[in-house]
């Protein structure tokens, strides 16, 4: 496993999960769920990049490589990345103690987990997998129509990005410990997905509040059976005896 180097002292980084998954695999979505609860901040590149100025430098440099469906370059994105959290530290919606930052869609590749490496200490890492691409597919198709989302209307351009998720994406669950990655079927109806990231996430929240964290009830031990009960024997009916002759 590479080592992360050049890290700050733990306490100067901010908690993060990172958030994994294809394109069109509901990362996004689930990470704002999350956000909608205190404590929790979701953070998406892709947001951010499509806050940018379109007419300003950055914007024209995103656009750019979006339209072909390719990365912009590491450091633009880990950049851009570092000086949001700043302003949102600097304007009180964040804690450091406490609060969590969802990261989503960045780190994308190694060197952007190493470029990170100063700035978060990562807590747990969860990755919205599945096989069926096809599926994303056509999540993305939706979503463009939805949303006037030029970047996902090409199938073309969306195979593309699916190719470079697993060429730059996937060897980045090698630089962390694999005891930190945890797995969601990315398929699963919405609140199926959300169910299963709760039960990853909230001992770690819990944890940083001071809460208790949360047991898994004991089995009880199975009942006895009773002893089986024998079978009682009902005495035979007395035969009427018949009257000693029939008359007189």
């Amino acid at each position: 496993m590479t080592q992360c180097c050049g890290c700050q002292s733990q306490s100067a980084r901010y908690k993060a999960i990172l958030l994994f998954g294809a394109p069109g695999s509901g990362k996004g979505t689930q990470g704002k769920i999350l956000a909608a609860i205190p404590g929790f901040l979701h953070t998406s590149t892709g947001d951010l990049f499509r806050a940018l100025d379109p007419s300003s430098d950055l914007g024209k440099v995103f656009r750019e490589y979006s339209t072909r469906g390719e990365l912009v370059p590491d450091s633009f994105t880990i950049d851009l990345w570092k000086e949001h959290m700043r302003k949102v530290v600097e304007s009180g919606r964040f804690e450091l103690a406490t609060d969590l930052v969802l990261l989503d869609g960045v780190p994308r590749n190694v060197n952007q987990a190493r470029l990170l490496a100063d700035a978060i200490d990562v807590v747990k890492i969860i990755c919205l997998d599945t096989d069926k691409l096809d599926v994303m597919v056509e999540r993305l198709k939706k979503r463009a129509q939805k949303e006037g989302r030029a970047d996902d209307a090409d199938e073309s351009v969306i195979r593309n990005r699916m190719d470079v998720y697993r060429t730059n994406t996937t060897p980045i669950l090698d630089f962390y410990p694999k005891d930190k990655i945890a797995k969601v079927e990315a398929t699963l109806s919405m609140i199926g997905v959300f169910t299963e990231i709760a039960k990853i996430v909230r001992p770690i929240k819990d944890a940083l509040d001071g809460y208790p964290v949360a047991q898994e009830p004991s089995p009880r031990p199975a009942a006895k059976k009773a002893p089986a009960k024998k079978p009682v024997k009902k005495p035979a009916k007395k035969v009427a005896k018949r009257a000693k002759g029939r008359g007189r």
